[in-house]
């Protein structure tokens, strides 16, 4: 594996990435890539949405793709094809649909976001290293998925990662796919005890509080995962419980608010609504 990381959490709402040019044997200093600064933000992730055209050409991604659809005209609004949430639909052959309805295969829409966070991060880092240039082979690449993806899941975002060029045939083993609620809790154990353990006050981290049992509760847009994890000596982590959880996320809120607007509403309306107004 390299020195140089670059984890890249993909979110079925937000997405972000940190970076790591850490020597080795030294700690880990990770670097966030912040984002909206073109729009007066500045925040650690960026809406998950992608703007194709309509010959199927990526255009933008995260806050820029939701601001040029919103200001797209009807008819040009038609012909394009913007997704969001769509991180719960993967499936190789599957098509899923935009926000107007049309479709696109679902791995040209995960290959094409995970090549754009690519070239960003490269951007990013080139940025804030002057006078060397990286190449996505220089790193060891992370990509956070759910603990209720089964393999084939977990294959296909590898699929995508090799067809937007993060790692090559006979790379693969530079991508690492983490599951997210044990991200949470490797970083979880970093931060000081206190909080944690109400009656822990002499500023110890977690890791240095061997015995110690915590349950990390990741709730994201698409999934609440859990996992149960204990403090060993050194700061290692021992699994108590198989990580586990649902695709109850926040997204199946908004979800089922929209039924309820199709409910209220007479036969036809809601449909017609997202018809004429797809921003």
């Amino acid at each position: 594996m390299h020195d140089f990381i670059i984890a890249i959490d993909f979110g079925t709402a937000y997405t972000g990435y940190v970076f790591s040019l850490t020597p080795k044997g030294a700690e880990i200093d990770p670097q966030m890539r912040r984002w909206g600064r073109d729009f007066g933000l500045e925040t650690p992730k960026t809406p998950t949405c992608i703007l194709f055209n309509e010959d199927k050409e990526f255009i933008k991604f995260g806050y820029k793709a939701k601001i040029v659809y919103v200001k797209m005209r009807g008819e040009e609004a038609r012909k394009s094809y913007f997704f969001e949430n769509f991180k719960m639909k993967l499936s190789r052959d599957v098509e899923i649909k935009a926000a107007n309805g049309k479709s696109m295969k679902a791995l040209k829409v995960f290959t094409e976001a995970l090549r754009y966070l690519k070239d960003d991060a490269l951007r990013t880092i080139a940025g804030n290293t002057a006078g060397r240039k990286f190449i996505a082979s220089d790193f060891t690449w992370v990509l956070t998925v759910p603990a209720i993806w089964d393999p084939s899941a977990k294959q296909f975002m590898r699929e995508a990662a090799t067809q937007a060029e993060i790692v090559r045939e006979g790379t693969q083993h530079h991508l690492i796919i983490a599951l997210e609620p044990e991200a949470a809790s490797a970083w979880c154990k970093k931060l000081p005890a206190d909080g944690f353990i109400t009656q822990n006050h002499d500023g110890r981290s977690l890791d240095q509080c061997p015995g110690t049992q915590y349950i990390v509760v990741d709730c994201g847009g698409g999934t609440i995962d859990i996992t149960v994890h204990e403090v060993l000596d050194g700061g290692a982590l021992k699994e108590l419980h198989k990580a586990s959880g649902n695709d109850l996320g926040g997204q199946s809120v908004d979800r089922k608010f929209k039924e309820f607007l199709r409910e209220i509403f007479s036969h036809g309306v809601w449909d017609e609504y997202e018809e004429n107004f797809p921003s």
